[in-house]
């Protein structure tokens, strides 16, 4: 990572973003091309920083930082039992997941404020961080959770696969109400 003004992360330099976890550069991946200075990927970057926090208690106005939030080890625990669940794997009666839908705890979970569907950006998330799945919501639950004090315990279901599932394009519509009813069944 090259560092001075020209190459900077908006308010780095005061602290608020940091590449301590990591930084891509979309540029630094032009594939397939003769000539890589005249196609350039003009896309942008992306850094992962942790997330400015004021917990509850402690000095009022105490600003920390999170990246990994911890999620509660007794609700962890007894998430265990929860796997072998029998769910229902179709929509209907012509639309079936191609596997039976099945429990299963994760030891990391990653959120993101974009809508992941790239199986290639997934496996890099996975190895990175050693994270699956990776999705939008359940950060501000645990962030939530633990600037108050309270243990809490994630539970998703997964409509696609992130790039892949069908080569026909994301399934997310498709099992979108299926994966919300398995949800609220777990």
């Amino acid at each position: 990572f090259g560092d001075g003004k020209d190459n900077e992360l908006p308010l780095e330099a005061a602290g608020d973003y940091t590449r301590e976890y990591g930084f891509l550069n979309f540029s630094d991946y032009t594939v397939g091309q003769s000539n890589p200075e005249l196609s350039a990927n003009h896309l942008n970057s992306i850094w992962y920083q942790p997330e400015e926090i004021f917990p509850a208690s402690g000095e009022p106005e105490e600003r920390q930082h999170a990246f990994w939030v911890p999620a509660s080890k007794r609700y962890y625990a007894l998430a265990k039992k929860l796997e072998g669940m029998e769910l229902p794997a179709c929509v209907n009666a012509t639309t079936c997941l191609p596997r039976a839908p099945r429990v299963t705890r994760v030891s990391k979970g990653c959120s993101a404020n974009v809508f992941l569907d790239n199986a290639e950006y997934r496996q890099f998330l996975r190895k990175q961080f050693g994270c699956t799945p990776v999705e939008m919501e359940s950060a501000a639950v645990a962030l939530v959770a633990h600037t108050q004090g309270v243990p809490f315990l994630t539970i998703r279901s997964l409509s696609d696969l992130a790039g892949g599932g069908s080569a026909l394009g994301n399934e997310a519509s498709t099992f979108l109400d299926i994966a919300a009813q398995n949800a609220v069944t777990v």
